[in-house]
């Protein structure tokens, strides 16, 4: 049930990538990612939700359909989000987090559902800043979104929230198969981008795009699970309760938040790369997508002391000029980003197995 959940995200992630293409500009990055940071709090608590309640009893099911189609919902009105004809979206947050609050307070925990009674406030708040926001003038409507990713990223600690309890092998899996389904973006970028214009029948150069694209994609993938996921289970498993609670809030729903921004920023610079070529790109998605997903599995790795960062700190700090410079053709755009990636990822994996 989980991971068909999960496919939903895709396509929140797709619709956000699409969004970030369309107006490149600073303004049409941040009016992309700001839906994406207020959908991620919601789907990252349903990796919460059912890491207390079993999704196993039919009106469970039932319940996270419904979730479901709001999500999917969510997503097709992330372009006219701060739009007054983009109410179904805040419609659709509200929707979803009555049905998590629901589903929740089914669980046997008793200090579970004594947190979500604490946390839904917070939750609600922010659907109603995005649903009014749109309605005010421009500022007022950038002022509402940003109040609204304070308050839900904040609420832990304004609200004192505590007493939710974690499981550490599923949590660290299900975020893990978030990652996992992100990064399945950058692969449907590879495809968009093939397809250009006008499609035609893959040739040579087409072949080389593809394969760079997947190069690309692939690195990101063996960063992240080149035995993280375990050994991030293992720390997480050693702690108490409450620092469970903190260390799922940093770790998980805010550092992956950082590597799910860093993937879909890499995905429109792949869409990008393979569609032009040998043509001129964008100089900054692909660099500064890498980069972010780099310092995100960075702080990721710091909070749960898996392993080295510093390896990840000089590729972010090394891959953003690169990419400015390759930028004049997609194929060295790619080529860069996969010779960092490469570097890092092999000499983390050298030093983590004790190889000179």
């Amino acid at each position: 049930m989980e991971l068909f959940f999960d496919l939903v995200f895709v396509f929140v992630v797709t619709q956000v990538t699409r969004a970030v293409e369309a107006a490149p500009g600073w303004e049409g990055l941040f009016k992309a990612l700001l839906p994406m940071i207020v959908v991620w709090w919601m789907f990252s608590g349903f990796g919460w939700l059912t890491n207390a309640v079993r999704p196993d009893a039919v009106p469970v099911r039932i319940l996270l359909s419904l979730a479901m189609m709001a999500f999917l919902i969510m997503g097709l009105d992330v372009a006219y989000a701060f739009e007054p004809e983009g109410w179904a979206f805040p419609l659709a947050y509200l929707a979803v987090v009555a049905i998590h609050f629901g589903v929740y307070l089914t669980t046997s925990v008793s200090s579970s559902r004594r947190a979500i009674m604490r946390t839904v406030p917070f939750n609600a708040a922010a659907g109603l800043l995005v649903l009014v926001g749109p309605h005010l003038p421009d500022v007022w409507t950038w002022a509402c979104w940003i109040v609204a990713a304070l308050v839900l990223y904040l609420s832990l600690f304004l609200g004192r929230i505590r007493g939710f309890v974690i499981e550490p092998h599923h949590f660290v899996e299900r975020h893990a198969l978030l990652i996992l389904v992100a990064l399945g973006e950058s692969v449907v970028a590879i495809g968009i981008g093939a397809q250009g214009q006008e499609p035609h029948a893959v040739d040579a150069t087409l072949a080389v795009g593809v394969a760079l694209g997947i190069a690309v994609a692939f690195c990101l993938w063996w960063l992240y699970f080149d035995g993280d996921e375990t050994r991030a289970e293992e720390e997480f498993a050693k702690r108490d309760a409450h620092r469970r609670q903190i260390l799922a809030h940093y770790a998980f729903t805010g550092a992956h938040l950082v590597m799910v921004v860093g993937i879909i920023l890499v995905a429109a610079g792949i869409t990008d790369a393979v569609h032009h070529f040998h043509d001129h790109t964008n100089p900054w998605w692909l660099g500064c997508g890498t980069a972010v997903f780099l310092m995100g599995h960075a702080l990721y790795r710091a909070l749960l002391k898996t392993g080295r960062t510093v390896d990840r700190l000089v590729g972010a700090a090394t891959v953003v000029p690169l990419g400015v410079a390759s930028a004049f053709a997609g194929w060295a755009g790619m080529t860069t980003v996969v010779v960092v990636l490469i570097a890092v990822a092999t000499l983390d994996h050298r030093v983590a197995a004790g190889s000179p």
